[in-house]
C-alpha cells in the first residue's frame, strides 16, 4: 500500500512555507519596491492612484516659488532626508515601506493613504514575487 500521509503532510505546511519564503522573496525586491514608493511621491500619488493633494497652502506654496519648486501638487521630493530612508520593513500580513525620519510622521498624519504602491505598482511587483515563488514551492513540493 502506498500512503498519501507524508505528500498531505506537507500540503498542511505549505501556507507556512509560502508565508515564509514568500517575505524572503519580497525583501528581495526591497529596492524597487522603495523606489516605486519614492516615484508616486515625487509625482504626489497615493496608494489609491489618486493626486495627495491638489497643491500647498498658499504660504507654503509662496515659500516653495521663491525657492523655485513646482507647486501644482505635492510632491515629497523636497524632503530629500525623508526619501533617502525610506527602506522595506516587514509587518504582519506583509511589507511596508517606512523611515525612521521625523517628518514620515507628520506626511502619514497629513496623507494617510500615501503609503503603499498603487495596484499597477503592486501587480508589478506580485507577478515577479509569485515567479520567484512559484520555483520555492515547486522544490518544497517535491523535495
Amino acid at each position: 500500500m502506498v500512503s498519501f500521509d507524508t505528500f498531505v503532510r506537507r500540503f498542511t505546511k505549505l501556507p507556512k512555507y509560502i508565508e515564509k519564503q514568500g517575505l524572503k522573496v519580497i525583501m528581495s525586491e526591497a529596492k524597487r519596491i522603495v523606489q516605486m514608493q519614492r516615484e508616486q511621491h515625487h509625482a504626489g500619488v497615493n496608494r489609491e492612484g489618486n493626486k495627495m493633494q491638489s497643491g500647498y497652502s498658499s504660504q507654503y506654496g509662496k515659500r516653495r516659488k521663491k525657492k523655485g519648486l513646482q507647486t501644482s501638487f505635492v510632491d515629497l521630493h523636497y524632503s530629500g532626508k525623508y526619501h533617502k530612508s525610506l527602506n522595506l520593513v516587514p509587518v504582519k500580513g506583509g511589507v511596508d515601506v517606512q523611515s525612521d525620519e521625523p517628518y514620515a510622521y507628520y506626511l502619514r498624519g497629513m496623507f494617510p493613504k500615501m503609503a503603499g504602491l498603487t495596484k499597477s505598482n503592486a501587480d508589478i511587483v506580485a507577478e515577479a514575487v509569485a515567479d520567484k515563488l512559484a520555483v520555492d514551492i515547486k522544490k518544497y513540493l517535491v523535495k
